[in-house]
């Protein structure tokens, strides 16, 4: 068959000519038993006019193709009436849409048509959230309309009301069925639900939408093939409302309305914002309660440590160092008297070199501790064959 189509998740890889589909598990076996079991798996082929059931599929090929796959060697070019057009997958679900409009939806992997939708225009790229609630589904005239596939009515939004004309790329955020990202003309919309946030002026392709940012590249600027100094600027990081209102309020407000804030519209990387900004002050019972919120075990171990450090400078020395600050964490450590503990960060940190220079600062240091250093010097260069 010829593929026009594909679709990937974790486990499968679905491909599409105009009138077949194909789905096959690929997968990396970790042990014996996994290489067993990846043997007796069987690719999926069926025609987009049948109906599989999820059981063996040989029998609905057979139908489809009329005679034995053996005879079917070489491609068929597509004789229906109503070919595919596009296709989406998720963790759950497949998704088919044909010219017509009409959507199949199939459970993944066991292939079962579970439903059909109908939409009034001939789709031209879909894409589904993370939890395979609803999709987004782009027309040929670049009218972008909301299609809901959960069966449960409690959870359900009204998206009838939700139609955006010219878009040209949409992304669902990894980690929130309800944030959408799209881009229509030069603006970019982070839609939560069915209500839109104040656009962004852009013109990237959004390539990512995570932790309440999105990733966005420049393609036109890279086409185009104009010398640059850092091919990083080509990379946009657009922040959704959320995380920027927080921003403002941690930096010109306090700790308590922030949190507030955070309360009404939670999400791991705001907590993980609070907690950050309560441990640079020191609100250790703030940066608990949120370390604990985004399940940052890491972090609720640096609260019990702090809690058993009595002086100011050491906990924020301990803080320093949590968040990568090195060069803080030792400056502190040094104006607290405590070279010891900037030579153990140091050791820590695999930074020999550093480590032999705070131990020549002072005395007490004995000759093993120093012939230790100098050995992981030599192996450091060792590494490098640099004899």
């Amino acid at each position: 068959m010829r593929p026009n189509f594909v679709g990937i998740n974790s486990g499968h890889v679905t491909i599409a000519s105009f009138d077949e589909v194909l789905i096959w598990h690929y997968n990396t076996p970790k042990s014996v038993a996994n290489l067993h079991g990846a043997k007796t798996r069987k690719d999926n082929r069926f025609h987009i006019d049948d109906t599989p059931t999820g059981v063996e599929m040989a029998k609905d090929l057979v139908i489809a193709t009329g005679g034995s796959s053996a005879d079917n060697k070489g491609y068929k070019p597509h004789a229906n009436v109503d070919p595919i057009c596009t296709l989406a997958m998720s963790e759950k679900i497949l998704l088919v849409a044909r010219d017509s409009g009409v959507v199949n939806e199939y459970s993944v992997p066991n292939v079962a048509l579970r439903n059909r939708h109908k939409l009034n225009s001939r789709p031209y790229k879909m894409v589904i959230n993370c939890n395979s609630s609803r999709a987004a589904v782009i027309d040929d005239a670049g009218i972008m309309t909301l299609l809901d596939l959960d069966d449960n009515r409690e959870s359900q939004l009204n998206f009838n009301r939700v139609e955006r004309k010219d878009v040209w790329a949409i992304c669902w955020a990894k980690d929130n069925p309800l944030l959408l990202a799209l881009m229509e003309k030069t603006r970019m919309y982070v839609f939560r639900g069915n209500d839109p946030e104040e656009p962004i002026s852009c013109s990237g392709y959004i390539c990512a939408f995570e932790d309440l940012e999105i990733t966005s590249v420049l393609l036109d600027d890279i086409i185009s093939g104009d010398e640059t100094q850092n091919s990083i600027s080509h990379i946009i990081q657009l922040r959704v409302k959320s995380l920027r209102d927080t921003d403002d309020l941690l930096q010109h407000v306090g700790l308590e309305d922030a949190k507030q804030f955070i309360e009404d519209n939670p999400h791991p990387r705001l907590w993980r914002l609070l907690a950050e900004a309560a441990l640079k002050k020191l609100e250790l019972d703030v940066a608990e309660n949120a370390f604990v919120r985004c399940a940052n075990y890491p972090g609720i171990q640096l609260i019990k440590r702090l809690r058993n450090i009595s002086s100011a400078m050491l906990q924020k020395a301990e803080v320093a160092a949590f968040y990568g600050e090195f060069e803080e964490a030792e400056k502190l450590y040094m104006d607290a008297d405590r070279r010891d503990l900037a030579i153990t960060l140091r050791i820590t940190l695999c930074d020999w070199f550093r480590a032999v220079q705070l131990y020549r600062m002072g005395s007490g240091v004995s000759d093993q501790q120093m012939e230790t250093a100098w050995r992981e010097i030599g192996n450091h260069f060792a590494s490098l064959r640099s004899w």
